[in-house]
């Protein structure tokens, strides 16, 4: 094995590679980590060779079924990286994850797309980044082919209107939620569940008595 003396060296040398190279240097030290990792099982590995592969980034890609494989090594590496409770890592994982994916993933790899945006959605509320969460919620919803398939994203979306403060909107789409199943409940105004009316401001609950 051969190493640099110096970091000035070091940095010398890569700079005088050109970016694209760079790329696809990352890319491939990623990925044959990456190989490592999985037979060895060695979390750790496997969340620094995922690491290298997105500091390649899409563009070092050569055919959808590679962008399908790494597509998947980040959402292994996002689990990996919530069971650590690094939300933000795990988030970073699974949006990459995303960017992996080509037009028509929706239908061509379904399971996979629905697990990366449901898991980057839990990641964004837990990391209170809700301009995000908000549009991943719209792609599960435009696309998950079943209720089941939506649950995650509706029960997400209910608690970013309460963690919000705009608890009746999300007391509305309980209701909308319930209604769909065949469980029609008052729809009035003043019926909010008494679970619900403890999150409510003072306020709030005079302007519907």
């Amino acid at each position: 094995a051969f190493y640099f003396l110096h970091d000035k060296l070091h940095e010398a040398a890569y700079g005088a590679i050109g970016s694209e190279q760079r790329c696809l240097h990352h890319f491939r030290y990623g990925l044959a980590l990456g190989n490592v990792a999985v037979k060895e099982r060695d979390d750790v590995l496997l969340i620094t060779a995922v690491s290298q592969i997105n500091h390649g980034g899409p563009q070092a890609v050569v055919d959808s079924e590679q962008c399908v494989a790494v597509a998947s090594l980040n959402l292994d590496a996002g689990k990996k990286a919530m069971k650590m409770s690094d939300f933000f890592s795990a988030h970073s994982f699974f949006d990459h994850g995303i960017s992996y994916l080509r037009r028509g993933h929706w239908e061509q790899q379904y399971d996979l797309s629905l697990e990366l945006f449901n898991l980057a959605a839990k990641c964004a509320l837990m990391n209170a980044e809700h301009d995000h969460l908000e549009i991943l919620i719209q792609q599960i919803m435009h696309y998950a082919k079943c209720f089941e398939d939506k649950c995650q994203a509706i029960s997400i979306s209910i608690t970013l209107h309460l963690l919000s403060g705009n608890v009746l909107e999300g007391v509305k789409i309980t209701l909308s939620t319930l209604a769909s199943l065949g469980e029609e409940l008052s729809r009035s105004p003043w019926w909010v569940p008494q679970l619900v009316i403890d999150y409510i401001t003072p306020s709030v609950i005079k302007q519907h008595l």
